[in-house]
């Protein structure tokens, strides 16, 4: 594998990793949902750094790894802790539409962030000169 392969499948265990931990922690800590829109922002921020970063390498290293356990951190307590605040706030008569409502959101995120990821994958590419994939 080349050193960009092994980077990619080292960072995604690392994200996956990161995932697994906060989805477990939901009874440990239980931020508000002022916290979790900030979550959410910060993944956004962490995003724009790994693009900028991809297309101007400025920090090309395997710290980047602590970055992507990180990330997957905010997603993991982001995804269980909004569904923890849907079943606290919403009224009992309406909690399985509120709680399906979530999840076909949470895929329609899911799949248009992979939809939206190809084209990014596509650009930083051509700009890298990458010919394969």
């Amino acid at each position: 594998k080349s050193a960009r392969e092994k980077f990619y499948e080292y960072a995604n265990w690392c994200y996956q990793g990161g995932v697994f931990l906060s989805r477990s922690s939901g009874v440990i800590w239980q931020p508000g949902k002022l916290t979790l829109w900030g979550m959410s922002l910060t993944q956004c921020v962490v995003l724009s750094f790994f693009v900028l970063d991809a297309r101007f390498h400025f920090w090309y290293d395997n710290s980047l790894l602590g970055l992507a356990f990180f990330t997957g951190l905010l997603g993991g307590a982001v995804y269980v802790n909004a569904f923890r605040l849907i079943t606290e706030a919403v009224p009992s008569r309406l909690k399985e539409i509120a709680m399906t409502a979530g999840a076909v959101s949470s895929d329609f995120g899911t799949n248009l962030g992979e939809a939206l990821g190809l084209g990014l994958q596509t650009y930083l590419y051509r700009t890298n000169g990458i010919q394969d994939g």
